[in-house]
């Protein structure tokens, strides 16, 4: 009976040692994140003497009371073939490579609502050769060692660079098709595949940017859809391009070759009547010179 009773007092002031230290305090987090509410631009504004666009930004940060973060904002191209706008003096740039803005945020609050927030990107921080742009911003909130945090929007605009254009318009830009050919069944990074073969000379478009492009479709001409983003024109047809800079004003290119994986034919089982396109085309999309259409079968 006594160490019965021994036992229960001990019980007693155990349990009475921990009501007195108080029960434990457990700290539950928030992963940080931003909501987008709005954007809007206001165009052909000057700061410092420079011209540009002032982007306004209404967007709300989530657990991330008292970090150092960033709102970034990086430039595609809204053509045919899509891409980063690529920096060319070390300015304003991503560690990419690409064209890119950036603002510092640290907020005060969770959740922290900026109703206005500015960021002025100067015209000629853009770097591109003067020309008719059709651009996308991408807007992203960033840990400050990199990483998304989250995503806000994506914004179209229009850009025009004045100036001299880099084509020479007062000669005859051209495109001469010469030979198309096929390689079927080939393996290219453990890809089985069709290679294509183009033989052309490109005329008055020396430094200039441009491409081989290669778009597929059914015989009676339905587009077929591309499926990944390295395969698909910015109309999602299936499509393959080789970047061209000619170096001479008339440059000869004996043997251009795009390889596509028939993974990439977006196709029922059984046997289609396709064709190919073969084009040479600008940076932003238009076209140059249609080279060549190409009949095949494909059978899947």
């Amino acid at each position: 009976m006594r160490k019965l009773l021994y036992f229960s007092v001990v019980i007693f002031c155990f349990a009475a040692k921990i009501h007195a230290a108080g029960s434990p305090s457990y700290k539950f987090t928030v992963a940080p994140s931003a909501v987008f509410d709005k954007i809007w631009i206001d165009y052909d504004i000057t700061e410092n003497d420079t011209k540009g666009l002032k982007i306004h930004l209404k967007f709300t940060a989530y657990g991330m009371k008292e970090m150092d973060a960033f709102v970034a904002v990086y430039f595609e191209y809204n053509d045919e073939l899509g891409g980063f706008v690529k920096d060319k003096n070390k300015k304003m740039y991503s560690t990419a490579g690409d064209v890119a803005l950036y603002n510092a945020i640290k907020p005060a609050y969770d959740p922290a609502v900026y109703s206005d927030l500015q960021l002025f990107m100067p015209y000629n921080e853009l770097d591109l050769e003067p020309g008719e742009y059709d651009l996308t911003m991408d807007i992203k909130v960033i840990y400050k060692a990199g990483g998304i945090i989250s995503p806000l929007t994506k914004h179209n605009f229009e850009y025009t660079k004045p100036g001299s254009p880099t084509i020479n318009t007062d000669t005859w830009v051209n495109a001469i098709f010469e030979n198309l050919w096929v390689d079927y069944d080939v393996t290219e990074n453990g890809q089985n595949g069709m290679r294509v073969h183009v033989k052309c000379k490109l005329v008055e478009l020396k430094d200039v940017d441009c491409y081989l492009a290669l778009y597929f479709e059914k015989k009676s001409g339905e587009k077929i859809i591309g499926t990944k983003a390295e395969f698909r024109s910015k109309s999602g047809q299936l499509a393959a391009y080789k970047t061209l800079k000619p170096a001479y004003t008339e440059a000869v290119y004996k043997d251009l070759q795009l390889f596509i994986p028939y993974s990439e034919f977006n196709l029922s089982k059984g046997r289609h009547d396709l064709k190919l396109s073969a084009d040479i085309i600008y940076k932003n999309g238009d076209l140059i010179k249609h080279l060549k259409t190409h009949d095949f079968w494909f059978e899947k």
